[in-house]
């Protein structure tokens, strides 16, 4: 065999033995993951991403195209790679582009909640290079979760008659018109009274972390039979211009928000003593909402 032969047999064998290496580091890896939050704007959402392999893998790794796909949508992309073959530690920064995400949450919501979530990206390895797409379906129903009540009080003045009892919300997505996008809100509605509860009018208004997020209205005025229940529709519009910076504040602020809401009625009333119209509140909600996206994240991936 000659010189050129024994080099190309000598290369040919490393080669076994780094694809060996490679194919062990990965196997054996146990990689560790974590994510946090990066830098957040009424725009974009960065998550940075922080893996640890344990073995360095000792090859030439990029990654020419990561995106996110959400309903058709491009919710996110890969901003930036951190990664050196002979360290274990692999640095990513993730950015998610706000109106974006809301965009593609609304069309989850007209496709009745049914969607898929995808991830396409095209690593490149020494001169090779492929593309690849992993799909997940969604079916959250998230509308069906929102569910909200309130007890029947005495109305001010006249302690004789009562606000009605609310008993459930049903909520279901209209579309969107313009820069709103609007949903129907069910209101359960149950008379404790002993006798018939003109409702003239509904409207609520809904503020998080100071911003008015949204408001409805009744679409028509309704009477509740003595003990009766009925069902009143109020059309919602929800700010859609607004869900980014009260999702910047709510980041911010260790994922924590302030909700104030008020519901608020136009009855009218005849009894002894009263003979009129009057608005009341049914219910006024100020809520601290906190969530743990990011520790959640983390549990489900320390668990893989």
């Amino acid at each position: 065999m000659g010189i050129i032969g024994k080099v190309i047999g000598a290369v040919f064998i490393l080669l076994i033995i780094w694809g060996g290496y490679i194919a062990y580091a990965l196997n054996n890896a146990s990689p560790q993951v974590s994510v946090a939050w990066g830098t957040v704007s009424e725009k974009t959402t960065e998550i940075k991403v922080n893996t640890n392999l344990q073995r360095p893998l000792l090859t030439p790794l990029d990654v020419e195209d990561l995106r996110f796909l959400f309903m058709d949508e491009q919710v996110g992309r890969l901003a930036e790679l951190d990664y050196s073959p002979f360290d274990t530690k692999i640095k990513a920064s993730l950015e998610l582009d706000n109106e974006k995400v809301v965009d593609a949450l609304l069309k989850y919501f007209e496709n009745g909640e049914r969607g898929n979530f995808t991830v396409v990206a095209k690593p490149k390895v020494l001169f090779l290079s492929g593309e690849f797409n992993v799909s997940k379906e969604i079916d959250e129903k998230v509308l069906e979760k929102i569910h909200l009540t309130a007890q029947s009080q005495n109305i001010a003045g006249l302690s004789i008659i009562k606000t009605p009892e609310l008993k459930d919300t049903v909520v279901r997505y209209l579309g969107r018109e313009g820069n709103k996008a609007v949903f129907m809100t069910d209101l359960v509605l149950y008379n404790p009274n002993p006798y018939p509860l003109p409702i003239l009018k509904t409207n609520y208004k809904v503020w998080v972390n100071g911003p008015k997020l949204g408001e409805g209205e009744s679409l028509k005025t309704t009477v509740i039979p003595a003990g009766g229940t009925v069902k009143l529709p109020v059309k919602t519009y929800v700010l859609v211009s607004n869900i980014p910076k009260a999702w910047e504040m709510h980041v911010r602020n260790n994922e924590t928000s302030i909700v104030r809401a008020e519901v608020f009625l136009r009855l009218q009333i005849s009894v002894p003593g009263f003979s009129g119209t009057k608005d009341v509140t049914l219910k006024t909600i100020d809520q601290t909402v906190k969530t743990d996206i990011m520790g959640e994240i983390n549990r489900a991936l320390s668990e893989v």
